[in-house]
């Protein structure tokens, strides 16, 4: 059975007006710009200890900032090397490297890398030399305005670490997404965000927060500050399959997110995104997670071609939604997306209304104010299919097994087709063989002529008003 499993402990509603939060605004959301980012540093690795240098890092090609439609470029043409002179106030991008090793550290799971398994990318504004603020909600003399309305197109030349990214977590609303050459040094990324409100807390002038890759259950019940503010993190860790290159995931009023996948022809998929249960003010929180998935990611992990993901029997029956953790969530939202208008062809998966409820302690009982609980979705196909394939000269024998209420009442059939690469949302059909008899118990065997090792759409299909439509899919190696 095909299954994938969402994880995430999310914080708050939709986007509000920057006004709203200024008040819990913490007293200071600067951070290091590019320039300092790029510099020697005696506390932490900063580009110059990878190899290849700041040379070798990402960098903003072009970035402007999008208000009712009207779109004012702020970098045009750019480069590696950091800006100089930057006026204060206006917006600018920080790309800082995540546990990357400092000259003379060995490399070590766990420790630090030669090159950055993650790489942030923070959009600000200008606050002095050296300097930038983050929060949005509490900016002065911005040379652009901003709230929480604005898009920010930003595209990244990923530079040498373009070879190995995967997934994608952005904190914002965002409306477009593109990625191009990737596993290549031309790999290019281009992004357009909206802000969103981000919590924080603050233990004395320390901020601390739950941002551990994996996320896990928040420790921080309730934010002291918030933030508007909009960020991009960027996965390079190879381990993952290549199915997911690419993907993004996104949040609002969130610390972190992260992916994880457990290997195996039909991988699983753990996603999670980590916050306090509360915000400052102590009303409960309701909160969306996305995921902008390509047509070739919904090919390679159900099975199902682009023609048959955008049926309503697909996106009622194959993403069934079941809630592990006690809490609850508004009804799954698919939203078409296109390479002309958003970047990609594909979906917009929105779980909106997401409610949370206290981790469960060792003892078995939830206590208000302690832990949250991360809201676990297992979204998996309402019928589970088993497949077995054994090879018999040059053809694949494929043998389905799956529960099918459609093929008690209808004509069902199986559908098998090559699926043309991991990352490509081509297929071409190989063959079909009918069900033979209407039973809710679907037990078919078929032939499918295919090289040793092709990964093969295998879906069962019932004919409804003279139509044959989704009942359930999987895929398999020949």
């Amino acid at each position: 059975m095909k299954r994938l499993l969402i994880t995430a402990t999310v914080l708050g509603s939709l986007l509000v007006s920057a006004s709203h939060v200024s008040a819990a605004s913490p007293p200071n959301t600067g951070m290091p710009d590019q320039s300092q980012l790029d510099a020697a540093s005696t506390q932490n690795a900063t580009w110059v200890n990878m190899t290849g240098g700041v040379a070798a890092r990402p960098y903003v090609t072009a970035l402007s900032v999008i208000n009712g439609g009207v779109s004012t470029p702020v970098i045009t043409n750019g480069t590696a090397s950091a800006e100089t002179n930057v006026p204060t106030g206006r917006i600018a991008v920080a790309i800082s490297p995540s546990n990357l090793c400092r000259t003379g550290q060995s490399p070590a799971q766990g420790v630090c890398y030669s090159t950055p398994n993650r790489i942030g990318v923070t959009v600000g504004y200008q606050i002095q030399p050296g300097q930038l603020g983050s929060d949005f909600s509490v900016a002065n003399n911005l040379l652009t305005p901003v709230t929480a309305d604005t898009e920010f197109d930003i595209t990244l030349n990923l530079n040498t670490l373009g070879r190995t990214l995967r997934w994608s977590w952005a904190s914002g609303v965002p409306t477009y997404w593109n990625t191009a050459n990737l596993g290549t040094d031309a790999a290019t990324v281009r992004l357009r965000i909206k802000p969103t409100l981000t919590p924080v807390v603050m233990q004395g002038t320390q901020q601390v927060g739950c941002s551990q890759v994996p996320v896990q259950a928040c420790s921080y019940s309730q934010n002291t500050h918030e933030t508007l503010s909009a960020s991009l993190t960027l996965s390079l860790d190879n381990t993952l399959d290549e199915i997911f290159t690419g993907a993004l995931f996104s949040s609002t009023r969130s610390y972190m997110g992260s992916l994880m996948v457990q290997p195996g022809e039909t991988p699983q998929m753990t996603y999670g995104v980590s916050a306090p249960q509360t915000w400052s003010d102590g009303t409960p929180n309701a909160a969306s997670l996305s995921a902008v998935l390509s047509d070739a990611s919904l090919l390679n992990f159900y099975g199902a071609t682009p023609e048959v993901v955008a049926s309503a029997e697909f996106q009622t029956g194959a993403l069934n939604l079941a809630r592990t953790d006690g809490g609850t969530q508004g009804a799954i939202t698919w939203t078409r997306w296109t390479a002309d208008a958003q970047g990609i062809d594909g979906w917009l998966v929105t779980i909106p209304d997401i409610r949370f409820v206290a981790a469960v302690s060792t003892s078995g009982v939830r206590a208000f104010g302690s832990s949250v609980a991360p809201a676990t979705f297992a979204v998996k196909s309402k019928t589970s299919a088993k497949i077995t394939t054994k090879r018999v000269g040059s053809k694949a024998m494929i043998t389905l097994k799956v529960s099918a209420a459609a093929c008690a009442k209808y004509s069902c059939r199986v559908v098998v087709s090559s699926i043309a690469s991991k990352v490509g949302s081509g297929s071409k059909k190989i063959t079909a063989a009918a069900v033979i008899r209407k039973s809710k118990s679907v037990v078919t065997a078929l032939s499918a002529k295919s090289s040793k090792g092709q990964r093969l759409s295998v879906m069962l299909q019932a004919k409804k008003a003279g139509k044959w439509v989704y009942a359930s899919s999987t895929v398999a190696k020949a």
